[in-house]
């Protein structure tokens, strides 16, 4: 073999050859496997005898021209440890990083799930764009909106950007976004639904419920308050609890204000065995900030009257057996789909009460944490009701200015010049 070109060795604890060569100056070492020859050998490590060494060179040679073909704008070289690389280790990589940037949550947990069920075990470079296409195809025909397959292709294709900037991997599949027009959510919570709501609620809930419903901030931030964060007139959203990454304030006025004061009554619990605690968390559960509460909030809605248990399959309504109208399939309780008002429906229903209250629009936004005016908008939505009030208002508009009496400018009369 030339010079350059790489070699071939053995080692004292293995019976096989092995091969050395470089690739963007890194040394790469690696098993020689049989390129050629019986079908079944295909892919074997080769044994160190005489007899076996062309097909080590072969190997050797294979290798060397990917490295070399990858120089000359070709394809992009995979290396033995890229080879080996799974999803299961690139999503595992993701989510050390989301929980280093305290973005790890039990949504993302619940999108990431599904994702390594489907391609956990696989090797990283054998998940093409074309396998990516027909996993969406697949997620589209059982049901789910464009919303739900983007959320969980972008975690994937976060997976494999972060390989590519730890330089695990050389390239990454093309990932289609689905087009999410027509898809925002609409809903809003009405102040008589949400005494409903709150009535069929845990109680170390309804606080956390009214407070959001006030001030329309997302859910991770309102859990993460500390007493810390309050003082006798002011909430402080700290930094690295926002979504925007910038600190924000809010004074305590009005209902919010006997709401933190419900608060700091209740910051002393009691464990089961009688010793008083102190919880440092100004929403709490027997002292431990507030989790996922989703089932809890269904159950709440689905009695109040604002939500309702589907079937998973095609979205029909269910009897009291769960058994599916449309369908005929049974389900058990805890496998049917909750559709109806969200915990998330307060960030619009809070949005739309400040402007409807003729809130400034930049004042609202910094209640409401909305970073930019187009997205605030987006969840200031104006309902048909106020379509109607805005049309009355211009009629009487119009009816009032085709009454007034117009008077007609005076026109000086010319002198002649003399």
């Amino acid at each position: 073999m030339a010079r350059g070109d790489g070699r071939i060795y053995t080692q004292p604890a293995s019976s096989y050859f092995w091969i050395s060569y470089y690739h963007n100056g890194k040394e790469i070492r690696e098993l020689a496997r049989y390129r050629t020859g019986k079908k079944k050998n295909r892919g074997a490590k080769i044994l160190a005898t005489e007899e076996n060494r062309k097909a080590a060179e072969a190997f050797l040679v294979y290798q060397v021209g990917r490295v070399k073909e990858e120089k000359d704008g070709g394809r992009a070289f995979i290396g033995p440890q890229q080879a080996r690389l799974t999803i299961d280790e690139l999503l595992d990589s993701l989510e050390r990083d989301y929980r280093q940037r305290n973005k790890w949550n039990p949504k993302v947990a619940s999108n990431v799930k599904p994702l390594r069920e489907s391609f956990g075990s696989r090797r990283a470079v054998t998940v093409t764009s074309d396998a990516i296409g027909k996993y969406i195809e697949q997620l589209r025909e059982d049901g789910y909106s464009n919303a739900t397959v983007n959320r969980r292709t972008q975690l994937l294709g976060q997976s494999f950007k972060l390989a590519l900037r730890t330089k695990k991997l050389t390239s990454a599949p093309y990932i289609p976004h689905l087009s999410e027009v027509g898809n925002e959510r609409q809903g809003f919570l009405e102040t008589e639904h949400l005494d409903s709501v709150i009535q069929h609620l845990p109680e170390y809930l309804r606080d956390f419920v009214q407070c959001d419903f006030l001030i329309g901030w997302r859910k991770g931030a309102l859990e993460s308050l500390r007493w810390t964060d309050v003082t006798e007139d002011v909430i402080y959203l700290r930094a690295k609890n926002s979504k925007t990454c910038k600190p924000e304030s809010l004074p305590l006025e009005g209902e919010l204000r006997d709401i933190v004061e419900r608060r700091r009554a209740a910051a002393v619990w009691q464990s089961q065995d009688g010793q008083g605690h102190f919880s440092e968390y100004v929403f709490h559960d027997q002292g431990r900030p507030i989790g996922d509460f989703r089932k809890a909030w269904a159950t709440a809605c689905c009695a109040a009257g604002v939500g309702k248990r589907v079937c998973r399959g095609c979205r029909a309504d269910v009897d009291e057996k769960h058994r599916c109208a449309e369908c005929g399939k049974e389900w058990k309780r805890e496998e049917l789909k909750y559709t109806g008002a969200l915990f998330h429906d307060f960030r619009r229903t809070a949005a739309r009460n400040l402007v409807r209250a003729g809130v400034p629009v930049p004042v609202a936004m910094k209640i409401t944490g909305h970073r930019t005016d187009s997205m605030f908008r987006r969840y200031a939505i104006v309902n048909e009701e106020q379509k109607r009030e805005a049309l009355a208002k211009t009629q009487i508009y119009l009816a009032q200015a085709a009454a007034r009496k117009v008077i007609p400018l005076k026109v000086g009369r010319r002198t002649e010049r003399a």
